[in-house]
């Protein structure tokens, strides 16, 4: 074939061409394969930043760097507070106490052992449940090692078991509408049995404390668990309680039975006066501190907090679901009352506004709060930093089922809060006993007696502000919050001016987080109505807004030393500054300053009284000088009378008195020591028997 010139050069054309194509089609496969190993590169990073442990490296355990809380920024913490402003119309003010602090009469109608008894070294001998594998084989008991307070015990605390209605009087003195209070566990159910009827004497006995608190005008807040385990219920190995696991090591609802026999109980019987129930209080404090860190039971096998309190913590998570699952099924529609759960939370402020910082301690919020919060106001799980953190040290929280998950979500009528103090915390290299990666610190802070409590009112409208914005506004109520003041003397004791300005500037935080930041605060319970026993410290820390006097001597059923413990004698009651604040503050409503509180003087005992109880008799009281004693005379009803009527009466008294702040003391009334309180609101006395004298003005 001849091939001309002018072929050649469509020829080499063509040829140029397909080269061009060759190139482009490489340039566009370069392309493709570029733009497929940036998509995977990022595919990966996407996965590693949502796998187990990724986070951000500056702020470990996040996926993206938590904003500083508001609403104070750093450095701009008040250093005063506005006593001014009304509280919302309904606003629930109240103050608590807790079975085992305050019963006593530990060995009495049927009562069962608890593992406080044990924890504290009581003589359990002989009581129900007191056989466990580590309880007390002889008597003296010995105290566990970690109670500081050696020697004391709940054995008789305030002896409010048999002075409920000296504590009710007390009461209705300040003018309170609502009491938060615990039931004794171990008392319904001495051995915490899962099947059979309750202790009747424990049964009676609340009965009768509810339907007097009813009368006298106050709403219970009840409280089923507050720490007192029956001790039956634990004896390793083969009873775990909160504790129980599997031969894998994962949890196991052991005690599910008794639990839920135990609250449905209560509700059957108690419900249909009981309007508002706490399943649980502060679940971390009964899990992680119980594992060697001063709470009961601290005992091995349970002393690992790295894994021992993730085991307990979700066997209570998952009967409080069950709990209120009860209820809601069986018990609200009726009774139409409202259920939820109680946490506790110190604020943990940011030490500087680095990013380090600022995770670490959102990390000790999550950690602690949101561990028990998240898996009910949030997901029905735990937080994921918390998973993520976790998994990133080679261990993992305990899984929830799908089951149980729904069960807990949303398993609250309200978000119980315990606040006591503020601390700041900055970011470590190390996790530490709770995982944090983070170490608080209290520089600048006032402190409480206690050594762990230090104050700061912004603290807990930082922490409300948190609640909100974590789940999305609740209700919420304050069901604790309270200041240890140190005191031998009811003299020294009444002069509280720090615990005064502690409820002044922690509930101005509350009205401030209410009107300006728009949280949902719905009530706030002073902690607490009266001293009583500190759990591990004993009887000298002091957080009542009513001093105690124990009537210290000898308890032989105590460990030894116990020459320095409550006995079951008469214990006088009387209030401090701070209740007199407080009663300021809810009677009106409104916010008040804490300058000039006090309460009364002995000299407005002076005067004479119609006694409401007896119509027509008269009551004279004299109050001697110095103002600490003084006599009652009068009349009363003759043979057969219940009112006087000036032509059968009879003479009353004169009967010697003693006289302590608010508190009268008659020795020689009637066939005990008995205790009337001066009330502002009746302008008048009312006494432990039920009395009420007004006087005439």
């Amino acid at each position: 074939m001849e091939i001309t010139e002018g072929s050649a050069s469509e020829s080499e054309s063509s040829d140029t061409t397909a080269e061009k194509r060759r190139r482009s089609t490489r340039k566009f496969l370069y392309l493709g394969v570029g733009v497929a190993l940036l998509l995977a590169i990022i595919l990966v990073l996407v996965l590693l930043l949502n796998s187990p442990g990724a986070s951000n490296a500056k702020c470990r355990g996040f996926r993206q760097c938590p904003d500083y809380p508001l609403p104070y920024a750093f450095g701009t913490w008040p250093k005063t507070y506005s006593y001014a402003g009304s509280f919302p119309e309904g606003f629930v003010w109240g103050v608590g106490t807790a079975a085992y602090q305050v019963e006593g009469a530990y060995n009495e109608d049927g009562r069962g052992a608890s593992i406080w008894d044990t924890f504290t070294g009581a003589n359990t001998l002989g009581m129900p449940g007191a056989n466990c594998s580590y309880c007390c084989q002889s008597a003296p008991c010995t105290p566990n090692k970690n109670m500081v307070g050696k020697g004391a015990t709940g054995n008789v605390a305030t002896n409010s078991y048999h002075m409920f209605r000296t504590d009710i009087a007390l009461m209705k003195s300040m003018g309170l509408k609502h009491y938060r209070f615990s039931i004794s566990w171990p008392r319904i159910f001495p051995t915490g049995s899962a099947t059979g009827e309750p202790n009747p004497e424990a049964v009676k006995w609340y009965d009768t404390f509810i339907d007097e608190l009813l009368a006298a005008g106050m709403e219970p807040y009840v409280t089923l668990y507050h720490w007192d385990l029956p001790q039956a219920l634990l004896s390793p190995p083969e009873l775990g309680a909160w504790w129980a696991r599997d031969k894998d090591g994962k949890p196991v609802g052991q005690i599910l039975p008794n639990w839920k026999h135990y609250v449905d109980t209560c509700f059957r019987l108690f419900g249909d006066r009981v309007k508002v129930w706490v399943t649980f209080n502060e679940a971390w404090s009964c899990t992680k501190l119980a594992s060697g860190s001063g709470k009961a039971p601290g005992i091995p096998p349970f002393m690992n907090p790295a894994v021992d309190p993730y085991i307990a913590g979700h066997n209570i998570l998952n009967a409080h679901a069950a709990a209120v699952d009860i209820y809601r099924r069986k018990y609200q529609t009726s009774q139409k009352g409202r259920i939820g759960i109680t946490n506790n939370q110190d604020w943990r402020e940011p030490k500087t506004d680095s990013v380090e910082d600022v995770a670490a301690a959102e990390r000790a919020v999550l950690f602690q709060l949101g561990w028990f919060s998240e898996p009910i106001f949030g997901a029905g799980d735990y937080p994921q930093e918390m998973k993520d953190i976790f998994a990133a040290l080679g261990t993992a929280l305990p899984e929830f089922s799908e089951a149980e998950k729904a069960l807990l979500k949303g398993s609250a009528d309200f978000f119980g809060l315990n606040h006591y103090g503020t601390g700041w915390f900055a970011a470590t290299k190390e996790p530490g006993w709770d995982m944090t990666y983070g170490t608080s610190s209290e520089e600048g802070f006032v402190q409480g007696q206690s050594t762990w409590l230090y104050g700061a009112g912004w603290g807990l409208r930082k922490l409300l502000n948190w609640v909100k914005r974590r789940y999305n506004n609740p209700e919420i109520y304050v069901t604790e919050s309270g200041w240890s003041v140190a005191a031998q003397t009811a003299e020294e004791a009444a002069n509280d001016t720090q615990r005064v300005m502690y409820f002044a500037n922690y509930t101005s935080e509350v009205l401030s987080a209410i009107l300006e930041d728009g949280v949902d605060v719905r009530g706030y319970f002073a902690w607490s109505l009266l001293d009583n026993f500190e759990w591990e410290m004993g009887y000298p820390i002091r957080f009542g807004t009513t001093f105690v006097d124990y009537d210290l001597g000898l308890d032989p059923n105590a460990p030894l030393p116990n020459s320095q413990v409550p006995t079951p004698g008469f214990q006088l009651r009387r209030r401090k500054d701070s209740s007199c604040f407080l009663e300021q503050v809810w009677r009106s409503n409104v916010m008040t300053a804490p300058s000039g509180a006090s309460c009364v003087k002995p000299l407005v005992f002076q005067g004479r009284y119609r006694d409401t109880t007896q119509p027509g008799c008269k009551r004279v009281l004299d109050v001697y000088k110095p103002p600490t004693s003084g006599s009652i005379s009068g009349t009363r009803p003759g043979p057969g009378r219940t009112a006087c009527n000036n032509v059968t009466d009879i003479p009353y008294g004169p009967a010697m008195v003693t006289i302590s702040g608010s508190t009268v003391v008659c020795t020689d009334c009637r066939t005990q020591s008995s205790q009337g309180f001066w009330s502002a609101g009746s302008l008048g006395i009312e006494w432990d028997d039920g009395a009420l004298w007004v006087k005439d003005l």
